[in-house]
């Protein structure tokens, strides 16, 4: 473990993420998520000086957007929906895909299995977002008498949606990763000693599918936060999307803030100049993906120092050795 902790890739990617979250938190529980707001600077004498937007540094650390909130505290406020959806999405779908991958790569040599691999090797070529849209746009979508539904429950559904999606891909690769390490000799050798597939699994499968698993739950969460980026860019934010109506009606706006719904609630400020209200939630989605990729590199590097540490290695005896150790004799001499 203190290894682990001196990989800097992997105490860098955790020190992000705890500060986000833990920043996110305190946010909720003692300033209730208010967000601060700065629509207008008055100079010395109490005369009007300028009115937002204000660019980052010139009032506020990230600036603030047309109606002078502040860009940083809705960063810190949707920190924790961010984080933890994608990885709460990333856990779901690999746990779903390691229980139905791992029975597929023992019956990977059966007719069937070509079908459907064939079959989910569809989803490659479709979108996960365009999916995503069409199963999740009746429940995100607030209609003109208001959600009929909670938060917590649009939360739980698109994150469900999502999880879904990501499991077949997944799936497949990890049946795929399963054929292969079964063809290796010592696997078909302990087969043929009667060894059954979860002591097949536990024993020789687990020790080498450990670094992949790691990268498969980092390629998910990557995948997760593309397709919630994509929905917010469709004004479709995560946990459902806030419309008003009537004249003088305002944006669309999301519930939780999280770093892809800000970037889907400025994505129209893209050809102006504002350009800090879209820079600076990509930045902090930027940081995240690297921050992911980081610790999955950090605990396979672990994961392999630890592999040969605990391979003991052949050490031949030398020639002082033999010559030292008692040479034989006959029984029938020892007898005499």
């Amino acid at each position: 473990m203190k290894f682990l902790f001196k990989q800097p890739t992997f105490l860098l990617g955790v020190l992000f993420i705890g500060i986000m979250l833990l920043s996110s938190f305190i946010h909720a529980l003692f300033f209730d998520s208010v967000i601060p707001k700065t629509p207008y600077v008055y100079s010395s004498e109490n005369v009007l000086d300028r009115a937002a937007p204000f660019a980052p540094l010139d009032h506020t650390i990230l600036g603030t957007d047309m109606a002078g909130n502040h860009l940083l505290f809705y960063i810190i406020q949707g920190a924790k929906y961010t984080i933890l959806g994608t990885f709460v999405i990333a856990f779901m779908s690999f746990a779903l895909a390691l229980i139905i991958g791992t029975p597929m790569g023992f019956y990977q040599q059966k007719p069937w299995f070509k079908g459907v691999e064939q079959t989910i090797s569809v989803l490659y070529f479709i979108p996960a977002s365009l999916i995503a849209y069409n199963f999740l746009e009746p429940l995100l979508i607030e209609p003109f008498e208001g959600f009929p539904t909670t938060l917590a429950y649009r939360i739980f559904v698109e994150v469900l949606v999502i999880g879904l999606l990501l499991v077949p891909p997944a799936a497949i690769l990890i049946a795929n990763e399963v054929s292969e390490l079964l063809k290796r000799e010592y696997i078909q050798s302990s087969r043929v000693l009667g060894g059954r597939k979860w002591h097949l699994f536990r024993r020789h499968l687990l020790p080498h599918l450990r670094g992949r698993f790691i990268q498969l739950i980092s390629i998910q969460s990557i995948q997760a936060l593309l397709i919630l980026t994509h929905l917010g860019v469709f004004e479709m934010f995560f946990g459902g999307t806030d419309r008003s109506f009537g004249l003088g009606a305002e944006p669309p706006t999301p519930f939780t803030y999280d770093w892809a719904s800000i970037v889907g609630m400025y994505y129209d400020t893209i050809m102006t100049n504002l350009p800090w209200l879209l820079i600076a939630p990509m930045t902090f989605l930027v940081l995240f993906v690297m921050s992911i990729i980081g610790i999955s590199y950090g605990i396979q590097k672990h994961l392999q120092s630890t592999d040969r540490t605990q391979t003991i290695p052949f050490q031949p005896q030398s020639k002082e050795s033999f010559s030292k150790e008692k040479s034989f004799e006959f029984i029938e001499k020892r007898a005499e």
